[in-house]
C-alpha cells in the first residue's frame, strides 16, 4: 500500500525543534530566558576555543536554546565544518534573529554539495522570503540534489515569489529533481489550501497531477485537488473510488474522510452498491468513521446478508457505531452456525450501552431454545446486570438443567447478601448435583465479595520470588516478615524488595500467610503489589445459613457443611462438630471432612482427638495431616508447635505423613524441633525430607547457634545427596 506524506510530518518546525531540544538537555522555556544572558557568553566562548567537536557539537545544541543574534557569528563559521555544520544549524534554526537568515543565505551561496544542502534545507525551515533568489538559483544547479533540496525550501516558504519558478520545472526539471519539485508545489498548495486560497491550491495541485510524477505525489495531488474543489471536487473523488488501482481507491477513501457533507456520504453509498465485498467492508468502514447516519441500516444489512468476510467487517463496525438499534441483528448472528461471526456479534452486544440492549437480552431469555437463554443469562452476568436478579431467580427454577445452572452461576454474580435467602433456597430444591454445586458456588461467592477485612496478628507463613513456580526462585520469608513487623502490609514484587534471582525473566511472588487464624496465599507479578489481608465474613451469612442447615434435603445439607467450612468462626465450627455425630453417615462424613480442611487452629483439639479415634484409618490419616497443617499454621509460642508437633509425630505412621511432618518441623526456629528431625537422617526414605528440615530450622535460629544446631548441619550435609541442601548447609557451618 501506498504512503502519503504531509508538510506536518516532513521537517520540525522551530517550536517543536526548540521544545525538542530543551526536553532532551532537561531544561523548561523558563530557565532558557533566565539563564539567557550569563550561559551565552560561556558557550560562544568554547566553540571560539580549541575543545574538541564533541564539545562544540553539545554547545551548538545548548545554543538552540540559550542563543540569541550574538551567538550567530560564532555559529556561522562552522557551516563549512564538515563535522559540525549539522549541530550550527540546529541552533541555526532555533535563534529567532534575522542575522541566522543572513548566516545561512551567505553560506549558501559559498557552500558546495552536503553543506550545501544542509543549509538550503535550514533556510527552509525558516521560511526565509530574502533566501528566494538564492534558491530559484539552485534549481538549475549541476548537483540534482542541491537542485532538489532549493525546490523543497521554497515549497516551505510557500509564498507566491517563492512558488512561481517551480510549475514549469515540473515539466522542464531533470528527471531526478522533479520529484522534489511536485513536493515543493504540493507544500505551497497545502499552505494555500490552510488559508482557504482554495483556487490557488488547486492551480497548483492540478499542476502536479498534469505532470509526471511519482504515483506517490499524483495520488497527493489528487487529495488536494478535491480538497480544493470542495463540492466540486465529489465527481474527481467518485472517479477514484471507482478505480480497480488499490492505491488510488484508497487515496479516495482517504480524502472521503475528509469532506463533510451528504454529498460525500452520496458519493461512497453509490459506490458501495456495486463494489465486490472486501471494498463494500471498507467503503462501510468510512462512513462510520465519518459519522455518517447511513452507515448504521448499511452496516445491519451487510452483517445480514454479506459474505462471510463483510459480514464480520460489518459487525465490527457496529461495535463502532455503538448503536442500540443493532441489537435485533446480532441476537441474529449469535444463533449463526458460524462460530466465528457469532462470537464476533456477541462481544459487539456484550459492550453496547443502553436499556435497548438489556431489553433485547431479556427477549432473548424467552426462546424456547435453551442454548439461546443460556447465551442471554451469560450475557446478563457479563454485563453485570442487576436489575435482571428477580427473572434469574425464576429462571434457575425452569425445567432445562443447562439454563438453571446458567442462571445460577450469574446469580453468584450478580446478587448481594440481601438475596442471600433465595440463593438458599434455589440450593435446598436444586434438581441435580450440578444445580446443588453450582448454588453452593453462588453462596459462597456472594458471602466472600461481602467479606471485611479481619484485624489480628499477621503470621508469614511461607514467600517465594522467582521464576515461579518450577524456574529459578529465592526464599524470601526473612525479608517479608521483617517488612510486615515494620508495619508494611503492601508487598511489591520487585527486584529492588528481593534482589534478581532469575535474571531476564519476568519474576512473581508469592506469599503464604495467616491473618485472625484464618490461612490465604496470594501471588503478584513482577510490578504488582500484594496486600496481606483476611477477610472475615459477615455474621449474617453464617447465620442463615447455619439457619438452613436442620431443615435442608441431603445433598443440600452437604453442600451447606462445605459453604461453613468456607466461611469458619466459632458458630460455623460448633455445627460441623454437631454434624459430625449424626446419625446419617453421609453427613458425619461430610462434616468430618470439613474439620479436616477447616481453615483455622480453632479446629486443632478436634483433629487431635480424630487422628486417634476417627471412624476408619482413613480418616485418621486426613485428620493427622489437617492436625499438622493447622500446628504449622496457627499463631502460638515455639514451645507450644514443638510440644503438638512432638504429640504428631507419634501418631505417623506412614512414610507420606512423616514427610508432612518433617516440612512442618522444618519452619520451627528451635533447637527441640531438631531433636524431632535427626533421627529420621538416617532413614533412606526420609533423609532428603529431614536434612531440608534441619537445614530449614538452622536458617531460623540467628548466630551465634548452639553447638547441637552446628552438629546437625555436618550430619545433613554428609547425608543429603541434593546439592541445593548441601549448598545450604555448608554456607551456615561457615
Amino acid at each position: 500500500m501506498m504512503t502519503f506524506s504531509t508538510p506536518i510530518i516532513r521537517r520540525f518546525t522551530f517550536p517543536l525543534a526548540a521544545m525538542l531540544l530543551a526536553m532532551a538537555l532537561g531544561l523548561r522555556p523558563a530557565h532558557c530566558v533566565a539563564a539567557a544572558a550569563y550561559k551565552q557568553a560561556d558557550l560562544i566562548a568554547v566553540l571560539q576555543s580549541d575543545s574538541p567537536p564533541s564539545e562544540k557539537a553539545i554547545t551548538c545544541k545548548r545554543l538552540a536554546i540559550y542563543g540569541d543574534g550574538k551567538a550567530v557569528p560564532a555559529l556561522a563559521p562552522l557551516l563549512a565544518d564538515i563535522q559540525l555544520a549539522s549541530w550550527a544549524r540546529i541552533a541555526l534554526e532555533a535563534i529567532p534573529d534575522p542575522a541566522a537568515d543572513a548566516a545561512l543565505r551567505e553560506a549558501a551561496g559559498k557552500l558546495k554539495g552536503r553543506l550545501l544542502i544542509g543549509t538550503i534545507n535550514s533556510i527552509g525551515v525558516r521560511r526565509d522570503e530574502k533566501a528566494i533568489p538564492v534558491l530559484a538559483g539552485k534549481l538549475a544547479d549541476a548537483d540534482a540534489d542541491v537542485a532538489s533540496a532549493a525546490a523543497v525550501a521554497l515549497g516551505h516558504i510557500g509564498s507566491d515569489a517563492a512558488v512561481k519558478p517551480l510549475p514549469p520545472l515540473l515539466t522542464k526539471a531533470p528527471a531526478k529533481v522533479r520529484p522534489a519539485v511536485a513536493e515543493g508545489c504540493i507544500l505551497a498548495a497545502e499552505k494555500r489550501l490552510s488559508e482557504k486560497n482554495f483556487s490557488e491550491a488547486l492551480v497548483l495541485y492540478n499542476a502536479v497531477r498534469s505532470a509526471k510524477v511519482s504515483k506517490q505525489k499524483s495520488l497527493e495531488a489528487i487529495r488536494g485537488a478535491i480538497l480544493a474543489m470542495q463540492s466540486e471536487g465529489i465527481p474527481l473523488l467518485a472517479e477514484q473510488l471507482k478505480s480497480k488501482d488499490k492505491d488510488i481507491f484508497s487515496i479516495g477513501l482517504r480524502t472521503a474522510r475528509e469532506i463533510p457533507g451528504p454529498a460525500t456520504a452520496k458519493a461512497l453509498l453509490a459506490e458501495l452498491k456495486q463494489s465486490d465485498p472486501q471494498r463494500q467492508a471498507k467503503l462501510l468502514l468510512a462512513l462510520a468513521e465519518r459519522g455518517d447516519p447511513e452507515a448504521l441500516p448499511v452496516a445491519i444489512q451487510m452483517a445480514e446478508e454479506g459474505e462471510q468476510k463483510a459480514r464480520l467487517m460489518a459487525v465490527n463496525i457496529l461495535r463502532k457505531l455503538g448503536n442500540p438499534a443493532a441489537a435485533g441483528t446480532l441476537m441474529k448472528l449469535m444463533t449463526k452456525d458460524d462460530a466465528e461471526l457469532a462470537l464476533a456479534a456477541k462481544r459487539v452486544l456484550m459492550r453496547l450501552p443502553g436499556k435497548e440492549i438489556d431489553s433485547a437480552i431479556a427477549v432473548m431469555l424467552k426462546d424456547q431454545k435453551p442454548e439461546a437463554r443460556s447465551q442471554a443469562i451469560n450475557m446478563i452476568m457479563q454485563r453485570k446486570t442487576a436489575g435482571m436478579v428477580p427473572t434469574l431467580i425464576k429462571v434457575a427454577q425452569t425445567d432445562s438443567e443447562q439454563v438453571r445452572v446458567a442462571a445460577i452461576k450469574a446469580l453468584g454474580k450478580l446478587c448481594g447478601v440481601d438475596q442471600l435467602q433465595a440463593l438458599l433456597g434455589l440450593l435446598a430444591k436444586g434438581k441435580s448435583a450440578d444445580d446443588i454445586q453450582a448454588a453452593e458456588r453462588a453462596v459462597t461467592s456472594v458471602c466472600m465479595r461481602s467479606a471485611k477485612i479481619a484485624t489480628g496478628n499477621v503470621v508469614i507463613l511461607k514467600a517465594m520470588y522467582g521464576d515461579l513456580p518450577k524456574g529459578k526462585k529465592a526464599d524470601v520469608t526473612r525479608k517479608v516478615l521483617k517488612m510486615v513487623g515494620d508495619g508494611k502490609l503492601e508487598i511489591e514484587a520487585s527486584n529492588n524488595n528481593f534482589g534478581d534471582p532469575a535474571p531476564s525473566t519476568f519474576k512473581s511472588l508469592q506469599i503464604d500467610y495467616k491473618v485472625a487464624g484464618r490461612v490465604d496465599s496470594k501471588t503478584a507479578k513482577e510490578g504488582e503489589t500484594i496486600t496481606i489481608a483476611a477477610r472475615a465474613v459477615d455474621p449474617a451469612c453464617t447465620e442463615a445459613v447455619l439457619a438452613a442447615l436442620p431443615g435442608a434435603p441431603l445433598e443440600p445439607k452437604k453442600a451447606l457443611l462445605r459453604i461453613l467450612r468456607a466461611f469458619g468462626g466459632q458458630s460455623a465450627l460448633k455445627a460441623i462438630r454437631i454434624a459430625s455425630t449424626d446419625a446419617n453417615s453421609e453427613i458425619r462424613e461430610s462434616a468430618l471432612r470439613a474439620l479436616f480442611e477447616w481453615p483455622s487452629a480453632d479446629a486443632l483439639p478436634d483433629l487431635a482427638k480424630l487422628a486417634r479415634n476417627a471412624p476408619s484409618e482413613t480418616f485418621k490419616i486426613l485428620a493427622l495431616r489437617g492436625y499438622i497443617r493447622l500446628i504449622q499454621e496457627q499463631d502460638a509460642p515455639v514451645g507450644k508447635k514443638v510440644t503438638a508437633l512432638k504429640d504428631a509425630s507419634s501418631l505417623a505412621k506412614r512414610t507420606e505423613e512423616k514427610k508432612i511432618l518433617l516440612a512442618a518441623l522444618g519452619t520451627v526456629p528451635a533447637v527441640e524441633a531438631l531433636t524431632l528431625v535427626m533421627p529420621h537422617l538416617e532413614n533412606p526414605a526420609l533423609k532428603e525430607e529431614a536434612a531440608a528440615a534441619v537445614v530449614g530450622i538452622a536458617e531460623k535460629i540467628r548466630a551465634p547457634r548452639p553447638p547441637a544446631v552446628t552438629e546437625a548441619l555436618g550430619a545433613a550435609a554428609k547425608a543429603t545427596r541434593n546439592q541445593q541442601t548441601a549448598k545450604r548447609a555448608k554456607a551456615l557451618l561457615k
